[in-house]
């Protein structure tokens, strides 16, 4: 009985974070339920899923008698277990335990199937995020740079101008908001600040309200929907304070 359990709760978390981490990685509409309660917190999701696949295949290979030693035949122990179910997941293969049937030599073909996309697909992510992250912080400190000729006339102009480098972050924060957990210490380059600017600038009617620079900020507000406010941009005003914080001048 021990075992089917052990089994039953390592194959339901390994399915769990599989959908979880597809979900980030490769749906482009969005994250997780996971993904999004790590990324509020000082945890690092590539870790949080190796991790966590890993206890759930060490439950899987536990839930039966699926590993002796290669010695002496004996039955692994948790630790054995752990190193086979770690090397197996990251495809380096070596480990002193043996499979005990075809049936969990099928497990182990799987784990090492799911290792290997959970990798390639995690660092792919990684570099997709820093990517998102640059490009939002070339266009904060752009933005910020041309602000300074003041609101009207010609840096209006200009700021409108900014409209497809906007156009292009947002595409990419919807496909993946988690670069938005990202505020910057130099405050030049807060994309979040900078978009509430944007709003305010948009409300004063610095900005017309055709232009692809506010329709670009009312698809943020209509992505990922962590506003119910009908008025787009202001649902994109209350997306951008979530993910900022306060600063303080120490001057």
């Amino acid at each position: 009985m021990t075992s089917f359990v052990l089994f039953t709760i390592g194959a339901a978390l390994v399915l769990v974070v599989s959908c979880d981490f597809l979900r980030t990685t490769v749906s482009l509409t969005g994250t997780g339920f996971l993904s999004r309660t790590i990324a509020g917190g000082p945890w690092c999701l590539g870790s949080i899923w190796v991790l966590m696949h890993l206890c759930g295949y060490v439950l899987i290979f536990r839930g039966g008698l699926s590993l002796v030693h290669a010695e002496t035949g004996a039955p692994t122990t948790w630790v054995l277990t752990m190193a086979f179910a770690g090397s197996t997941f990251s495809t380096l293969g070596a480990s002193t335990a043996k499979m005990t049937s075809g049936g969990w030599g099928i497990v182990s073909m799987i784990a090492a199937t799911n290792g290997m996309f959970l990798l390639i697909l995690s660092v792919s992510f990684l570099l997709s995020i820093l990517q998102t992250t640059n490009s939002a912080r070339t266009f904060a400190s752009r933005f910020r740079t041309l602000k300074v000729y003041g609101p009207e006339g010609e840096a209006s102009q200009r700021i409108a101008g900014l409209g497809p480098d906007l156009s292009r972050v947002v595409v990419m924060l919807i496909a993946s908001p988690l670069p938005g957990f990202f505020v910057p210490n130099d405050p030049a380059m807060d994309f979040s600040s900078a978009i509430i600017e944007l709003c305010v600038l948009a409300e004063d009617g610095a900005l017309v309200e055709t232009s692809e620079i506010v329709a670009a900020m009312k698809l943020l507000g209509r992505h990922p929907g962590t506003s119910s406010d009908r008025d787009d941009l202001a649902a994109a005003c209350c997306r951008a304070e979530h993910h900022t914080i306060v600063r303080t001048d120490s001057r």
